[in-house]
Formats: structure tokens, C-alpha cells, sequence
């Protein structure tokens, strides 16, 4: 985290020390109006250097419409939301593959619509969000359709993942069979392996790759039907 990172966040959540690390919570709920005197958002801000966040980018639009006598910065994020300043982090980290969140849903009184809880998922490209009653509704879908929880004919089937630990598997292979001038396998970093598989992916198009395997879904399809068919004679 950047101090400013840092500043924001411990406006939204209270927290603990965890480790090397800081663990969020809030008893009532997120804050998404907080405020914070300006002096302070300044200088954590000037701390924080040229490191691109979406706390930078927020708080300098924030600064520019503050007047001369303003001595807070009140942030809204009840559109944006908190979990863009943790998706900055993880963008960054080399470590941190992605930020969790869970929530409890209570009630006074005991209604049956009064419970629940939620569930919040931000990786660096992604940010993820279910409700309990979402969950539930997939298991319910798993549980009659099969594990892709829709009606056959409409599920839809990953072909191909790209895993960063695949990719530092391979490294080791290239090292192995291929001399670099100079080059240690410990100088390829985890940075360099998360940019590396995202610049493969943009510059990726499996859209002909998508039409061979649909070709030979259906003639397995077909194949699959012929021999029901004739079984069935």
C-alpha cells in the first residue's frame, strides 16, 4: 500500500495489524462517505509519489473541486466503491494474488429475509460479488443441471486457462534446455510473470481455436446421438 492507499482505506474500515500486514473490517458496514482534512490527504499523497492507484486518481479529482476554506475531503463511494483501491494493490503486488471480503447480513428480529451474508472476490482483472442467495441458487442449479448448473445446451466450457504457476513451471523447462547469456531462473520475477501472461492474453485470438473445437463438439454430438439411436433399435 501507498501512505495515501493507506489513508483512504483507514477511512472506509477500521484495522489491525495482521503479520507484515493490515486486516480491514467494519462493524456496521463500510463507510462510503468518509472524510479526511486535507493537509493530511496532501501530504500522504506527496509521500506516495508517482505510484498510479485509483486512491491517487480519486483524491486529485476530489482536491481539484475543493474550494480555498474546504478543510475536509469527503469522498462518495456509493457508486464507485472500495474495492477499486484494493484492486489497485493486487495490480501491483507480485505477491498478493487478490484481496477477500465477507460480510454477515443481520437482524434484530429474527425475519426471514433478515439474514444473509455476501461474499467479495478482487484479483487484478476482476471484481467478483455473491450473495449467499446467489450461492445457493447455483448449488441448487449444480445439483439439477450437473456440475455447469444450466439445462444442457446452454452451458458454456472453459478450453483454456492460463495459470501464472504454469508459467513459472515452464520457465524452469526453458532454463533447463536453453543457455541464457547471464540470465539466472531467480531474476525472472512473479512481476514479470503476471505481466508477461497478461500481455499473452491481449495479444491472444482464439476466436478460430473456438470454432475447430465447436466443430468437433458437434460432430461428436452427432456421433453420440447416431450411437443412442442405434442402440435404442
Amino acid at each position: 500500500m501507498t501512505p495515501l492507499e493507506r489513508l483512504i482505506l483507514s477511512g472506509i474500515f477500521s484495522s489491525d495489524a495482521d503479520g507484515d500486514g493490515l486486516y480491514f473490517y467494519a462493524e456496521q458496514g463500510a463507510n462510503d462517505m468518509p472524510a479526511y482534512p486535507v493537509d493530511e490527504v496532501r501530504a500522504a499523497l506527496a509521500l506516495s509519489g508517482d505510484v498510479e492507484s485509483a486512491a491517487a486518481d480519486t483524491v486529485r479529482a476530489g482536491l481539484a473541486e475543493l474550494g480555498d476554506d474546504d478543510a475536509y475531503l469527503q469522498l462518495d463511494l456509493s457508486v464507485s466503491g472500495w474495492e477499486v483501491f484494493f484492486q489497485s494493490i493486487v495490480r501491483r503486488s507480485p505477491a498478493l494474488p487478490y484481496v477477500s471480503a465477507m460480510s454477515a447480513w443481520t437482524c434484530t428480529k429474527m425475519r426471514p429475509d433478515g439474514f444473509g451474508g455476501m461474499a467479495v472476490l478482487i484479483t487484478a482483472d476482476d471484481i467478483m460479488a455473491r450473495t449467499t442467495e446467489s450461492m445457493l441458487d447455483e448449488m441448487l442449479g449444480i445439483a439439477e443441471y450437473g456440475p455447469l448448473g444450466v439445462e444442457p445446451g446452454l452451458g458454456s466450457h472453459v478450453l483454456l486457462r492460463l495459470c501464472e504457476e504454469h508459467v513459472r513451471a515452464t520457465v524452469e523447462v526453458v532454463f533447463e534446455t536453453e543457455a541464457l547469456d547471464g540470465l539466472q531462473i531467480a531474476d525472472v520475477s512473479n512481476a514479470d510473470i503476471r505481466q508477461a501472461s497478461l500481455d499473452v492474453k491481449a495479444a491472444s485470438d482464439l476466436s478460430h481455436e473456438e470454432g475447430d473445437a465447436a466443430f468437433k463438439a458437434a460432430t461428436r454430438a452427432i456421433s453420440l446421438a447416431a450411437e443412442r439411436k442405434l442402440a435404442a433399435r
